[in-house]
């Protein structure tokens, strides 16, 4: 950890004495405004009711943001907030979700303060809220970001506090700078974190819960090169389930010694290729993506891992670029757990996807789309086969999982009138999903899942009114196996809206109703909507917001009693600029 920050300390100071930029309190006059105030304030309420008191949690909640951007020339001071009562219900969380923050601005800096959230790459840090501060320096092709504070909260002692969600308290440390070369872009991102192993007590070993630590770095690169456009992201993430196990590691991966190793220490890689070629109209692309099994980064909340994409793709214009036709093919591979011992899987997925575009003129045009995606799941229990006698044929222990899917969409649009003073469109749009799951030569009937939805709307404009109204009417049905299980919907919605008070405020009202039926249980849930709401700009400087929903809902069956639940939202936004 010290190692790190002596790093980050000495790379940041050098920086900024190359490229430091001294303040200059004279520049603050001239010409132009001295002083600019803009920002906004936002309020939302929502209220649950249910007729037999099974809502759970708080029935009335409310949140209050805004943004405040105080602008001396020169610079930025941009501040932010947010608070919530829903905060009241929980007794513990471990990441805030009232916040306060800061952004100041001067130049080619901007520094961050407070409960803020910063991003590097998706495979590094990515978007995790933490208390602490940052800053960005961008002066020009160059750019350095520097941050730190505190991810986590430590829970404590959980025999005291068992309702809380057991986590350590987290710092965390990162840098990323880049360069952008005339046809290259180069970055580094390099991302710390480690848990403090004393911030929590007596956590069950059943809630998986562990004090880690982890190093995390990638490097970013994307150009031209003789005509070929390429992005290319490669990472590597160091990381220590438990900091407290007594195993000893067995690895040797570079920079392990900058951690806490022992023989939770995993050592994972991440690599996202993109290839690009234009051959006159054509264009062909070709991908590729490899994250390993069980990577993971203590900068992100979650990273999809285990998988291996392979795809080819193309795209080209016909017929005077009347048609646009653009197609996929690729695999996927689903990674083995190579540390599980006891279970062998692997999951294999052929992807393909066509889509077609056709305008015939500027008021008519088509869209269809086409993809047939077929997945494979071999599964071995490894200890039922090397316990068995040969008596017991392998086959038993064995599973082959096939997973068909395929989906069918088509989009048409029509201008049925243009003029200036009437605007009408008619669209409508058809889709449908079949899915099927089959063992060795044997359909799962019983799984196979067929959706279809069908939509058409109406929508008409007087521009010199003001008036626009839209309508649309919607069908759904979804199939599984028996008839019994199939559900079908219908519904209908319309919204009004029209410029008032000397076309100062534009309202909009609309209402909605949705029915449902299930054939098992005769199960039928009925769904009305009511929704307003109005923009209203003053002086060109101030502009006033106010959002209302009313829902509710109502379903009785046969063996399901009758149960009504209502739901409205208000919200109100305020935005103003001195």
């Amino acid at each position: 950890m010290k190692r790190i920050i002596t790093l980050v300390a000495i790379f940041t100071t050098g920086c900024l004495q190359l490229n430091g930029q001294v303040f200059d309190p004279f520049s603050l006059f001239g010409k132009g405004k001295l002083f600019k105030l803009n920002g906004g304030i936002n309020a939302s309420m929502l209220y649950n009711y249910s007729s037999d008191n099974s809502f759970g949690g708080i029935p009335f909640t409310y949140v209050i943001g805004g943004n405040v951007n105080l602008y001396v020339k020169g610079i930025d001071i941009p501040l932010d907030f947010t608070y919530s009562n829903a905060q009241v219900a929980v007794r513990f969380q471990p990441i805030p979700f009232n916040r306060l923050a800061i952004h100041p601005r001067y130049k080619s800096f901007t520094f961050h303060a407070g409960t803020i959230a910063m991003t590097f790459t998706p495979y590094t840090l990515n978007g995790f809220q933490f208390n602490g501060a940052g800053i960005d320096y961008a002066p020009g092709k160059f750019k350095l970001s520097v941050l730190g504070g505190k991810f986590l909260r430590g829970s404590g002692d959980y025999i005291q506090n068992p309702d809380a969600p057991p986590t350590y308290s987290r710092i965390g440390t990162g840098i990323a700078t880049s360069y952008q070369f005339n046809k290259m872009f180069v970055g580094v991102n390099v991302f710390y974190a480690k848990d403090d192993t004393a911030s929590a007590q007596n956590i069950p070993v059943e809630q998986g819960v562990s004090p880690k630590q982890n190093l995390v770095a990638s490097l970013v690169t994307n150009g031209d090169w003789k005509g070929f456009k390429y992005n290319v992201e490669l990472a590597n993430s160091l990381m220590t389930i438990d900091q407290r196990s007594p195993l000893a590691y067995k690895g040797n991966a570079p920079f392990s010694g900058l951690l806490n190793r022992n023989g939770t220490t995993g050592n994972k890689q991440a690599q996202n290729i993109k290839l690009t070629r234009n051959i006159k109209t054509v264009t062909l692309g070709m991908s590729y993506e490899k994250v390993d099994f069980n990577y993971e980064t203590l900068g992100s909340l979650y990273v999809t891992n285990g998988f291996e994409n392979t795809a080819l793709t193309f795209q080209m214009p016909l017929f005077k670029r009347k048609v646009a036709i653009s197609a996929q093919l690729g695999i996927q591979h689903m990674l083995a757990n190579k540390e599980d011992t006891a279970v062998s899987q692997e999951t294999s997925t052929q992807l393909t996807n066509v889509s077609i575009t056709y305008t015939p003129s500027q008021k008519l045009s088509f869209n269809g789309s086409y993809s047939n995606n077929k997945g494979v799941t071999d599964f071995r229990n490894l200890n039922n086969i090397a316990n068995q006698n040969n008596l017991i044929p392998v086959y038993l222990d064995s599973l082959r999982l096939v997973q068909l899917n395929t989906n069918m969409s088509v989009n048409a649009s029509y201008q049925l009138r243009s003029t200036p003073t009437e605007n009408r469109a008619l669209s409508a749009s058809y889709s449908y999903q079949k899915g099927d799951q089959r063992q060795g030569d044997f359909f799962l009937d019983l799984q196979g899942t067929a959706f279809q939805n069908a939509t058409v709307s109406l929508f008409t404009a007087y521009p010199k009114t003001g008036v626009k109204w839209n309508m649309n009417l919607n069908y759904s049905s979804v199939q599984q196996g028996p008839d019994s299980n199939n559900t079908k919907a219908i519904g209908v919605n319309f919204s009004f809206g029209k410029k008032i008070f000397k076309k100062r405020v534009m309202l909009m009202l609309g209402s909605g109703y949705n029915t449902t039926k299930t054939v098992a249980d005769a199960l039928r849930a009925n769904v009305v909507n009511f929704k307003a709401t109005a923009s209203y700009t003053l002086r060109k400087k101030h502009v006033f917001n106010l959002n209302a929903i009313v829902q509710n809902n109502a379903r009785s069956g046969i063996t399901t009693p009758m149960r009504s639940t209502s739901t409205g939202i208000f919200s109100l936004n305020y935005n103003y600029s001195f």
